[in-house]
């Protein structure tokens, strides 16, 4: 943002002087996977040149960008018909820059490069690029509104319901807060079992679901929430819970409430609604790292009936995808990408606006180092839902692409208060050791990777983490027992295979922390 810059390691200035070469560190550096095509460049570049004059002036431009690299040359990729930058070793950084005023900066302000293609894709990009208002925070919001039902018509024969009492309080006040906590806390849930959400069950042919009743009453500036969860059918208690409301900490507390009843009501639809119907998605293992877990949730979601497909879980079925291409759980990883792509597709398709859907479309942006299109949408995916944790947990990936790492790290804490994240707390604990490593806090990485493998002892990231920041601190002893745990659940693994550019540690190799794949061990 601001002016295009380009800086070694040690902080030396490598910035090309000519504005063509500084438009292609800008094309290339926001580029999907940081590469282009050469006739895309030389378009973007010299539109109206001809073929043989733009592509000799391309060459020309690329032996300027060498020049001025120097030692660090090498960071210029190219292959056949295309041109690139090597994501290993370069960190691109998109933070906002604001003038004296507040005012935002536009990106690449100092290029002016009079070809319109390239002052058409500028044009593009400075609109997608800039911050919609003055202020550095991702996330300032209030807590966000109640979100839509899984379905706004009456339940069908064989709907698992969710029904929701009226709250009873003694105050406005009260009575509005238990409200927004209930019914927000019921709409994720629904959304995820899939339940239909009710005002009252049929009295004549109870239904297979959960009531919600709920007490709010004020408790001098505070209040207090009692939540009583019941099986429709025969009225059995099934979950208790109360919950102080604090004034002085309003927001945290109602998201901490949101977030507890949205999992009891997960964990009661697992409990109850029959399997054989297929009515709850399996989302303690969508968010696994075990290849039996993955594929037992993928043939459950793809065996949903037609009436109970959604976008939600498609975009779940893309998320575990990724999951097991980045974590070579995998035989085929281009089939398992194409799917996951397509997948994201249908799923944008049935839900444009959905929250989760725009979150794993970015997620799988991301993946494919897409970084401005993974952060432009998991922005529209944080508009639509603030509190959104997956739509948080996109954010903080897409902000942690492109260099705003304490933004990054406050997305990342939001989302650790949502109902996925406590269902399963291995990736967002993991999300959290990215994020602490980029900002150089690794003890507060190796804390985080440390409860992540506690939550998931199949979690391998959690492992590579601990291995190499343990033996990075001289702990050899830790270091190698977090590599036995890693060779007991990844059979193939090495130190040789660890070492390879394609192994999936790109935040050690970034930090420099590859020194255990030399260890030994």
């Amino acid at each position: 943002m601001g002016s295009v810059r380009l800086r070694g390691a040690g902080g030396a200035d490598l910035t090309p002087r000519s504005q063509k070469a500084r438009g292609a560190l800008a094309l290339l550096g926001t580029a999907p996977d940081l590469r282009l095509s050469r006739a895309r460049l030389q378009d973007l570049l010299w539109s109206e040149r001809g073929r043989q004059r733009g592509s000799d002036s391309l060459r020309q431009m690329l032996r300027e960008l060498r020049a001025a690299l120097g030692a660090e040359k090498d960071i210029l990729l190219a292959g056949v018909g295309w041109v690139g930058l090597d994501p290993e070793r370069l960190r691109i950084d998109l933070t906002p820059v604001y003038d004296a005023g507040g005012v935002p900066i536009e990106f690449a302000a100092d290029i002016d490069i009079p070809d319109p293609e390239f002052e058409t894709w500028l044009r593009d990009m400075r609109l997608r690029l800039t911050p919609e208002s003055d202020g550095p925070s991702a996330l300032q919001r209030p807590l966000a509104p109640v979100a839509a039902a899984w379905h706004d018509a009456s339940p069908a024969p064989g709907d698992y319901v969710v029904a929701l009492r009226p709250v009873e309080s003694n105050d406005s006040r009260a009575h509005v807060i238990g409200e927004i906590i209930v019914n927000e806390a019921a709409a994720r849930a629904c959304e995820m079992i899939p339940a239909v959400l009710a005002d009252r069950p049929d009295a004549q042919a109870p239904p297979t679901g959960t009531q919600v009743s709920a007490i709010c009453y004020s408790a001098g500036i505070d209040c207090s929430l009692m939540v009583v969860m019941r099986d429709i059918a025969t009225g059995a208690r099934g979950w208790t819970r109360r919950f102080t409301i604090r004034a002085a900490d309003e927001t945290a507390t109602m998201r901490h409430a949101v977030a507890q009843i949205a999992v009891a009501l997960l964990d009661r639809a697992r409990r109850t609604a029959p399997p054989a119907q297929g009515l709850t998605f399996p989302v303690w293992d969508v968010f696994s790292y075990s290849r039996d877990r993955l594929e037992s949730a993928d043939r459950i979601l793809a065996s949903l009936p037609q009436e109970r497909q959604s976008g939600v879980a498609l975009a779940l079925r893309s998320y575990l995808r990724n999951t097991l291409i980045s974590e070579r759980l995998t035989e085929d990883p281009a089939r398992c990408s194409d799917e996951a792509e397509a997948f994201a597709q249908l799923a944008r398709d049935l839900a444009p606006a959905n929250p989760a859907v725009l979150a794993v479309a970015s997620l799988s942006a991301s993946w494919r180092r897409d970084a401005v299109g993974a952060l432009e949408l998991a922005q529209a995916a944080c508009r639509n839902d603030p509190d959104n944790e997956l739509a948080c947990h996109a954010l903080s990936q897409a902000l942690t692409d492109v260099g705003r790492d304490l933004e990054a790290l406050e997305a990342t804490e939001r989302g650790a208060r949502g109902a996925l994240a406590e269902l399963g707390p291995a990736s967002w604990l993991m999300r959290r050791a990215v994020v602490q490593l980029r900002l150089g806090r690794l003890g507060d990485a190796e804390n985080s990777a440390a409860a992540a493998f506690a939550f998931a002892p199949d979690n391998r990231p959690s492992l590579r983490f601990l291995a190499a920041l343990r033996y990075h601190r001289g702990d050899v002893t830790a270091a190698a027992d977090a590599l036995r745990h890693l060779r007991r659940i990844e059979p193939d693994f090495s130190l040789e295979l660890m070492a390879d550019p394609d192994y999936p540690v790109a935040p050690l190799r970034m930090a420099r922390l590859m020194g255990i794949t030399r260890s030994g061990l």
